[in-house]
């Protein structure tokens, strides 16, 4: 995958491009890193939250499950509220009270 990002400092008019590639390397998401697995948790309650047509299987169960194994580097406690977070839209989905599309 070909990743472009470009930027631009405060005090400067022209923006810089930064491109490069990512190589899949065909890792297990149970064998990648905290941080890894805690973005995949965040993606997927987005993807939830906005009854994504790429969601797939995705449940607030799986995100729990990631969030939880990613909790071991959590200094400012961040990662904590956003098990608290999900774990609250669980409940208001299984009432039938959390609205997708807005």
């Amino acid at each position: 995958m070909l990743v472009k990002l470009r930027y631009k400092a405060p005090n400067q008019t022209t923006s810089q491009l930064i491109q490069g590639t990512v190589d899949d390397k065909g890792m297990k998401l149970e064998n990648a890193s905290d941080n890894m697995k805690f973005a995949a948790a965040v993606a997927e309650y987005g993807m939830l939250l906005r009854d994504s047509e790429y969601k797939g299987e995705g449940s607030f169960d799986q995100v729990l499950q990631l969030a939880n194994q990613s909790k071991n580097v959590d200094l400012e406690g961040y990662r904590a509220e956003f098990v608290r977070l999900v774990e609250n839209s669980k409940k208001l989905d299984s009432k039938n009270r959390l609205i997708w599309k807005a």
